[in-house]
């Protein structure tokens, strides 16, 4: 009997592994897209595009963007705690059952170049998404057949909190990346990005290698030991030194009316540099105007530039500009480039020596009047200014202290059952002990 014994732990403890590893994906998976729906709608919009599928709203586009983040984030935290298992393993294996054919076709077809399976925090060719899919669906078919053999942290009475809590942090957390900013910014252009070394391609160094025979014998040499003439030249190659990179910011151009090309100026510029950021001036929101209007009155009298960027159209440019009595200088940028900078609209962006120093939703952007300074201390002052609401290690802080509080409730109501339990079989052996005839 103890060979079954070892098989049936090991099996186990392998099924637990699947299941955790499994849940650590898609929690991963959900979070990094959670924080950034509006990035994940322009995805989705690339692939409805693709498949000819454009009559679909943006309205359900953007439903989407925010129903299947949160259903993957709320299913690997149910899977690692091990709650609700029959259905939360069924439900993994149908969705990876359903995505494994169709990453095959996407990898085949090559529709969209980067999968968006993990947003923006980590960039997967198509082959390599259904090569992950193929694992995960193994695995996703052990912990289904398997379920029975899970470990549960939480009893069947407190799951609920379980799914209760994660479907509220991961709701949470999509709404400030609505309504502010995303909490983790993965793009190029976060935050203490140099915009410098992002905007320009590394190149490759190398190194020349000659092939050289004298007396019969034949030797390499570079340039550094070149021999005399006596040496009879055979051949050479390149060996590859450093590996060069490409930019990470392509095409970083911002035109004026007249097609001048701002873009190397406000880099090479070592002071600081407002950029505010629309990329379509007909959606934008005029709600906090007065901020943008007070900060360029406020950039104008300390000699910080100021500038506006958008995609729009000249005519609805200078629309905008009369009706809100915009006076700044005006620069033209592909829309894909404005959205990945900043996912407001409008946004602001702070420079400073070419490196960004600030990012916020005009939105929650602090007043100028929140502080009287002189020279550049606005500037200072917001450079260094964070939010609390993107402050992602908070929020993981945060889940993690829910999910043990949750875990602390679980023992305390376990105890206090077992307590009762205990007492009623006293009083009950009690009862029966006692003698009628006494």
């Amino acid at each position: 009997m103890e060979l079954p014994t070892k098989i049936r732990a090991f099996t186990a403890a392998m099924v637990n592994l699947s299941r955790l590893l499994l849940g650590a994906v898609l929690a991963v998976s959900g979070f990094v897209k959670a924080v950034d729906p509006k990035g994940l709608f322009y995805k989705l919009r690339e692939y409805t595009v693709a498949f000819s599928l454009d009559a679909i709203p943006d309205a359900w586009v953007e439903l989407a963007s925010l129903m299947l983040p949160a259903a993957e984030f709320v299913l690997g935290v149910l899977l690692v705690m091990g709650v609700y298992n029959r259905l939360v393993t069924r439900l993994v294996f149908v969705v990876f059952l359903l995505f494994t054919p169709f990453t095959l076709l996407v990898a085949l077809w090559n529709p969209v170049q980067d999968c968006g399976c993990f947003g923006d925090a980590l960039n997967m060719s198509n082959w390599t998404s259904f090569a992950k899919n193929v694992i995960l669906l193994l695995l996703a078919t052990v912990v289904c057949i398997k379920h029975r053999l899970f470990v549960r942290k939480v009893r069947l009475s407190n799951r609920w909190m379980v799914a209760v809590s994660s479907l509220l942090f991961a709701v949470a957390v999509e709404m400030v990346g609505v309504y502010d900013l995303p909490i983790v910014d993965f793009r190029p252009f976060a935050v203490g990005t140099d915009l410098r070394t992002a905007t320009e391609d590394i190149p490759s160094e190398y190194k020349v290698v000659y092939r050289l025979e004298k007396d019969g014998q034949t030797c390499e040499f570079t340039d550094e030991n070149y021999p005399d003439s006596t040496w009879r030249y055979l051949g050479s190659r390149s060996d590859v030194i450093r590996q060069g990179t490409p930019a990470k910011i392509l095409d970083f151009v911002l035109l004026d009316d007249e097609g001048r090309d701002y873009a190397p100026d406000i880099l090479a510029d070592s002071g600081y540099v407002f950029m505010l950021v629309m990329h379509d001036v007909g959606n934008a929101d005029e709600s906090r105007v007065d901020i943008i209007n007070d900060l360029y009155l406020y950039c104008t009298e300390h000699g910080i530039p100021f500038y506006a960027v958008t995609a729009s159209a000249e005519d609805d440019v200078l629309l905008w500009g009369k009706r809100i009595g915009a006076e700044y200088q005006v620069l033209w940028a592909d829309d894909i480039m404005l959205k990945t900078m900043i996912r407001a609209n409008p946004g602001v962006m702070l420079l400073k020596d070419g490196t960004v120093a600030g990012k916020w939703n005009v939105e929650y952007m602090p007043h100028v009047g929140y502080l009287d300074g002189a020279d550049e201390g606005l500037a200072d002052a917001l450079a260094g200014d964070s939010s609390y609401m993107r402050n992602w290690k908070s929020w993981i802080l945060i889940l993690l202290s829910v999910i043990l509080l949750i875990v602390v409730i679980d023992l305390l109501t376990k105890e206090k059952r077992k307590t009762t339990k205990e007492n009623t079989d006293e009083s009950i052996s009690d009862i029966n002990n006692i003698n009628p005839k006494n």
